[in-house]
């Protein structure tokens, strides 16, 4: 019975196949990120938010004789792992064909990318924003400090006046954010005075750099957290000031 088993197995894995990828390189490639590095997808009819190259393209498909399906989960994952080792910040999808007749997987074509722009960043200790909010003690606006996100990231950021950019008055950095793409000063949130006291407009910048519009009210008393719900969400981000 054993035997007749193992030829049984024998003759279907040959069936099973194998995915095949196949990558082309277009630029020199960049030192590899760590495994832990998220590489965020975009897909085909995403703008791309920051300037970029493209360092390759990659296509994961399948042989002839693949028979066993496959997630496109599984094969974003392969695609994120290729990404890494050619140092890519992203991937930009180009193509995706879904099981059908002739493949039993999921086919991907994507462009690895490098980011290649400079994210607006500041270099402040705490020592310099503990002496920037005790100096401007009298003259701050609520919506200076220092904040805790509810973020799946655990976003804290500092908020200080700043109108360097046209639109803008106020800007918040990261000063901790569970998430290797982000770096402590790195902009977060760009924001300016609304319609009426307590209430403010601007931009929130996701984990993939997409940016969205947002409108806060500060709550209190005191004056202590404000909060948004982004697209697509059902929890509202809520800020807590420390």
């Amino acid at each position: 019975m054993m035997k007749h088993s193992l030829w049984i197995l024998l003759a279907v894995l040959p069936l099973a196949g194998c995915t095949t990828v196949k990558y082309e390189a277009k630029s020199a490639a960049a030192p590899a990120k760590p495994a832990d590095y998220p590489i965020y997808v975009y897909s085909e009819r995403m703008k791309i938010p920051r300037a970029f190259e493209t360092l390759g393209s990659l296509r994961i498909g399948d042989t002839p004789l693949t028979v066993m399906g496959g997630s496109l989960e599984g094969v974003l994952k392969t695609l994120r792992q290729h990404a890494r080792q050619k140092g890519a910040d992203a991937v930009q999808l180009t193509s995706v064909e879904a099981p059908g007749f002739t493949s039993s997987n999921y086919r991907v074509e994507a462009n690895l990318i490098r980011f290649t722009d400079v994210w607006e960043s500041v270099t402040v200790s705490d020592a310099e924003l503990e002496a920037y909010y005790a100096t401007n003690a009298g003259s701050l606006d609520p919506i200076e400090g220092i904040w805790q996100g509810s973020d799946p990231t655990q976003s804290r950021v500092a908020v200080v006046k700043d109108s360097s950019k046209p639109g803008r008055e106020f800007v918040a950095f990261v000063l901790g954010k569970r998430n290797p793409t982000w770096q402590r000063g790195d902009k977060l949130l760009e924001l300016a005075r609304g319609e009426r006291e307590g209430v403010y407009r601007g931009n929130y910048y996701l984990d993939d750099y997409q940016v969205k519009r947002v409108a806060i009210t500060l709550r209190g008393p005191p004056v202590n957290r404000f909060g948004f719900t982004l697209p697509n969400d059902t929890t509202p981000i809520v800020f807590a000031k420390e």
